[in-house]
């Protein structure tokens, strides 16, 4: 969640990172827009990708979910950020990773 918002875990007396992006999800705010991405992305032309990185707040988000059993598994991870990403890596990219893996 820092790499996607700019911003620190904790960072002096504010509310820390998670605490934030909970509340801006909880608005309906978490999206493409400056209280979610890095000024430093937003006039580097790199703030195309906006979208996946709301997303991955998602992700990141339910990883940290107060009950753990509403948190998605290792696997379930993997499968949500594959998806995210443009295209499907190819089994050199990660190497541990087998299509058997995915099978149901």
């Amino acid at each position: 969640m820092e790499l996607a918002t700019g911003r620190r875990a904790v960072d002096g007396g504010e509310e820390c990172l998670l605490e934030w992006a909970r509340r801006v999800m909880g608005s309906g705010r978490l999206g493409l827009s400056s209280a979610t991405i890095p000024v430093v992305l937003l006039g580097s032309g790199l703030a195309e990708g906006a979208d996946e990185m709301s997303e991955l707040l998602r992700i990141g988000i339910g990883c940290t979910a107060e009950a753990p059993q509403r948190r998605p598994n290792m696997k379930e991870v993997l499968a949500m950020l594959i998806k995210l990403s443009s295209c499907r890596p190819s089994r050199g990219e990660i190497p541990f990773l087998r299509h058997a893996d995915f099978q149901d």
